[in-house]
């Protein structure tokens, strides 16, 4: 048995329809008798969907979201949080004005945006959660912000990304949920996926070559170079699947697949892809 499963959710747990299948809850229940815990890693607040997705896949434990920023329990006691530095996120709203572009910002119990859009609406639809108004600004002065965003179509991240920015993390995602968006998030320097399973492992006393995994974007990468059991889905980026184990795209319920061979143990991981 792999005493530890790490689950991201977007393309990975959660699929075009934005719910889990009743399947995964299933196995997850499965592999939780069986004595696996189950955390998530998200780049999602611990708010709205993701929480209540955590909530039943691991009750009792820790869950890493905001891309790595925020690691809590269900009930929502923080056991870290690491937040941008003020001028960061100062220089991040004052580009998103200039370009009239989509920015979030995170606290660990809020989500702020400066204005309603087409764009942020779907997103705050999709993710469960009740954006606030406010002014970002204000917002980076005054509340720990540990996560920024960008919510973009393709052809707007290339202005977004022109910001040069020191002392920060980015990373990338997208959400078969919201096709033709992508998320960028911006978190503190050091502050990954693989920061905080490195800390989520050390908390449950779970060695990471006894620890699996399961991703589908390069967001995952930090988590998934660093733990024993790295598993993709087959709806995956390209270079992902070309470097790691993969089961069926979270529309066949790979995850579900990975669960199983947690349980079964590690001669049930597939070899990683050769050459």
């Amino acid at each position: 048995m792999i005493p530890l499963v790490i689950l991201d959710l977007d393309g990975t747990v959660i699929g075009s329809s934005g719910q889990v299948a009743p399947s995964v809850w299933e196995a997850a229940d499965q592999a939780r008798e069986a004595g696996v815990k189950i955390a998530v890693c998200t780049g999602r607040p611990g708010l709205g969907v993701a929480l209540r997705v955590a909530r039943r896949l691991g009750p009792n434990v820790p869950h890493v979201f905001q891309s790595g920023a925020h690691m809590a329990f269900p009930d929502g006691e923080t056991l870290m949080a690491s937040s941008l530095r003020e001028s960061v996120a100062l220089k991040l709203v004052q580009h998103a004005r200039s370009l009239g572009l989509v920015l979030e910002l995170y606290t660990p119990n809020h989500l702020y945006v400066e204005r309603r859009t087409t764009l942020s609406e779907a997103h705050a639809a999709m993710i469960g959660v009740n954006a606030l108004v406010r002014d970002l600004a204000e917002v980076a002065q005054n509340e720990p912000v540990v996560r920024a965003q960008w919510v973009l179509t393709s052809d707007q991240e290339s202005h977004a990304m022109a910001l040069a920015v020191s002392d920060v993390q980015v990373s990338r995602a997208t959400s078969p949920a919201q096709p033709d968006t992508l998320f960028v998030s911006v978190t503190r320097k050091g502050t990954s996926k693989g920061s905080a399973v490195t800390a989520l492992c050390k908390h449950l006393r779970v060695p990471l070559e006894k620890t699996m995994a399961v991703g589908d974007s390069a967001g995952d990468l930090p988590m998934l170079e660093l733990v024993g059991f790295p598993i993709v889905v087959a709806n995956s980026e390209s270079a992902l699947l070309a470097r790691f184990p993969s089961v069926g795209s979270v529309e066949d319920g790979g995850v579900v697949e990975a669960l199983a061979m947690a349980v079964q143990g590690a001669r049930a991981v597939p070899r990683a892809p050769v050459g």
